[in-house]
Parts: structure tokens; C-alpha cells; sequence
């Protein structure tokens, strides 16, 4: 059942890798990273074995073959369980001769090995994936070959970037979360990340506020959809997502919307148009309410971390990747 739900919002599923660098770190000793508040951090280990810990959660083991997804905002470390010293990745920050930077814990030894990454990930472009992430997330993927691969030829994608690097490097990072994806469901353990996929009955309303967020959606036509009366589709709703179907919606709206801003060059009156506001007033007013600003100083303050990656030969491909 877990496959079939994934399959049904993979199709929606949008990815793109904004910089990669790799972490060195010698045995007895941590990295000290600072999270990014714009992307996710995803952390591959190629070598070695330690742990990760997130403020004051209890540690989480890692071992080869890894992969480790970081929430937004949140400060981390990572390394030996059992470590004398502590470096932050500012102090060890080094560009590499291919463009790509690496962050050195130690005196270079590559005891754990990790490639890192910051990416961003969302259905449809409006709802990231790992919105209701609040801890590390790590899965040992030492089974799938394929992974492994993938992992490798992404490297070797950024190390020597081309034309149509970018399309590249997202489409094997897409494949590569979906692999994490249908581990971590089919383990059947409960995740407040994943809820909504664990739950067939609420997939149709999903995958359809996520296909045309700018339709007329209400509770009604949603449930019916869910083939569920409109009390049990709302209770059910706001008992796994903790909003209502009409606030999740227009969360949708509005976080589609503020991508737009930065990637189109359409108006403002037509973007919101698009996400379903009649009014651009209206619009407006609830942007600045979600986003602290009107759409239109959104759009000034557009951040350049998307940057296309055939540019990370200058020197700045490590810039997201966790640099303090």
C-alpha cells in the first residue's frame, strides 16, 4: 500500500541540487555545521562509521552507504561517537582544485567520508517534502547498488560540469530520495514526515490540492474525492496534517507562489492569479501575513542561492553546503 501511495505523489516531486561539498574527518574528532533556513542538507556516506547529533536530541548512528537528510534551521554535528575535538565547518573550510570545497576535521584523514549536499524538494513546487521534519532522518541503503552509482555519478557530474548539469544532478537526486523514500515507509514505523502517504484515503485530496493548487478546491469537493462525508474528511485531515484542508491549501498557494516570485518573471497580478487569488489585494495581504513582506519585495530579496550549477567551477559550490 506504501508503494502504491508513493507512486501516486512521486510524479509531483521536484528536485534541485544547489551545491555539494564533501566532509573529511579524521577518528576522534567532529564537524560543528550550521543548517540552511532556504534548503535541506543531505549528508551520503562513502566511508566510515559515527554519528550525528541535532541541539539536544540523542545521537543518531550512521555506518556506510547512509543517507542522512537534516532538517531546515537547526544546528548539528557530526563525526566519531567518542571525540576529543570539535572544529566548526567555518574554521575548516578549503576549496578543492575541481571547484568544489571540502570540509577538513582533523588532519585530513578520510576516516568518515561523507558527500553533502543542499538541495530542495516539494511536490508540485508549492509543499517541500520535508516540510514536517524536526530530527535528522537516516536510513542505511547499503542494499541498493543503484544508489551507490547514482552517488557517484553526481560527483562526477559537479566535479566536471556541462551542459545540462543541473538537469542531471536533480534527476539522480530525485531518484535517489525516492530509494530513501520507499525504505523509510516500508519499515512501518510511524513518522509524522510521511503521515500523509501512510494514509490512502487522504491521497486523492492531496494529489489534487498538489496538481492545481489554483483550482477552485473546497472541503466538499476534497472529500468527495476521498469518497468520505465532509466532518470525517476534516477530522482526518487536521488529526495527521495539524490544519485544516482549506489552511493546507492555501499554504500550498502561497509557498507556489513565492517560488514563482523568484523564478517568473510574470506579474504579480497574474502569479497570484495562478494560485487561485481572485484579488490581487487579497493575495497580497495573505502573503505578507505567511511571508513577513509583500509579494513584490519578495521578489527583490529573491535569494541567489539557486545559482545555475555549471557555475560551481568559480568557486562557490560549497557556499550552501553548510558553510557558517
Amino acid at each position: 500500500m506504501t508503494c502504491t501511495v508513493l507512486a501516486s505523489l512521486l510524479p509531483t516531486l521536484s528536485v534541485q541540487v544547489h551545491a555539494f561539498a564533501f566532509c573529511e574527518i579524521q577518528t576522534g574528532w567532529r564537524l560543528a555545521k550550521s543548517a540552511l533556513t532556504d534548503a535541506l542538507l543531505v549528508h551520503y556516506v562513502l566511508a566510515g562509521s559515527g554519528s550525528i547529533v541535532v541541539a539536544d536530541q540523542p545521537p543518531l548512528l550512521f555506518g556506510p552507504n547512509s543517507m542522512i537528510i537534516l532538517p531546515r534551521d537547526v544546528d548539528y554535528s557530526i563525526g566519531s561517537m567518542d571525540a576529543a575535538s570539535t572544529v566548526t565547518s567555518g574554521e575548516v573550510r578549503r576549496l578543492l582544485p575541481n571547484g568544489l570545497v571540502a570540509y577538513t576535521a582533523g588532519n585530513g584523514s578520510r576516516d568518515i567520508l561523507l558527500a553533502c549536499g543542499s538541495i530542495s524538494a516539494s511536490y508540485a513546487g508549492s509543499l517541500g517534502l520535508f516540510d514536517r521534519l524536526h530530527g535528522p532522518l537516516a536510513e542505511d541503503l547499503s542494499a541498493d547498488a543503484r544508489l551507490r552509482h547514482a552517488f557517484a555519478f553526481m560527483i562526477e557530474e559537479l566535479v566536471r560540469p556541462g551542459l545540462g548539469t543541473q538537469e542531471v544532478t536533480s534527476a539522480l537526486m530525485k531518484q535517489c530520495l525516492a530509494i530513501l523514500l520507499r525504505v523509510h515507509l516500508e519499515k512501518g514505523t510511524r513518522s509524522p514526515i510521511f503521515e500523509a502517504l501512510r494514509d490512502p484515503r487522504l491521497v486523492p485530496a492531496i494529489a489534487a490540492i498538489l496538481d492545481a493548487p489554483g483550482a477552485p478546491h473546497t472541503v466538499d469537493s476534497l472529500a468527495a474525492r476521498c469518497g468520505l462525508s465532509r466532518t470525517g474528511f476534516a477530522e482526518r485531515f487536521s488529526a495527521t496534517f495539524d490544519e485544516g484542508p482549506i489552511e493546507f491549501l492555501q499554504r500550498a498557494r502561497l509557498q507556489l507562489a513565492a517560488k514563482l516570485l523568484t523564478t517568473s518573471p510574470m506579474p504579480v497580478k497574474v502569479i497570484a492569479e495562478s494560485v487561485g487569488y481572485a484579488s490581487r489585494s487579497y493575495f497580497s495581504h495573505a502573503f505578507k501575513a505567511a511571508y513577513g513582506c509583500d509579494p513584490s519585495t519578495y521578489r527583490n530579496r529573491a535569494d541567489p542561492l539557486a545559482e545555475p550549477l555549471a557555475d560551481t567551477g568559480t568557486g562557490d559550490a560549497g557556499r550552501a553546503a553548510g558553510e557558517e
